[in-house]
């Protein structure tokens, strides 16, 4: 009966370890998803910062902007990025085209993630 309990408890001690050190993985591996979610965050505000800054050299002052983001499961990121003003409207496609190229030239360069533009 003694060598019952004796494997039993291995067995118990070992499953804890086990866990144990999983959960510790797990950790760190939410440490790095932290860190790297704050540094593309950086990357969108100052890409935020450039493109208003370039609608307003094209003459669209107070322009709403809005940058979406959606990241997929293996870590890849696409980007939407809306573009809100009156004069827009009025654009034909090739105005539309080149304003859209000039703030294509600030996207991060990423391979993991992809833009988008709705003018």
């Amino acid at each position: 009966m003694s060598d019952r309990k004796f494997w039993v408890l291995t067995v118990t001690l070992v499953l804890i370890i086990v866990f144990c050190t999983k959960g510790t993985v797990m950790s760190m591996g939410d440490k790095q998803r932290t860190e790297e979610n704050h540094y593309y965050r950086e990357l969108e505000q100052e890409y935020v910062r450039y493109a208003r800054e370039c609608l307003r050299e094209q003459g669209l002052d107070n322009c709403g902007v809005m940058l979406t983001r959606v990241t997929n499961g293996d870590g890849s990121r696409e980007y939407t990025m809306q573009v809100h003003h009156r004069r827009l409207k009025r654009m034909e496609g090739s105005d539309k085209s080149a304003l859209q190229d000039i703030l294509s030239q600030a996207e991060f360069g990423q391979e993991t993630c992809t833009f988008r533009y709705e003018l």
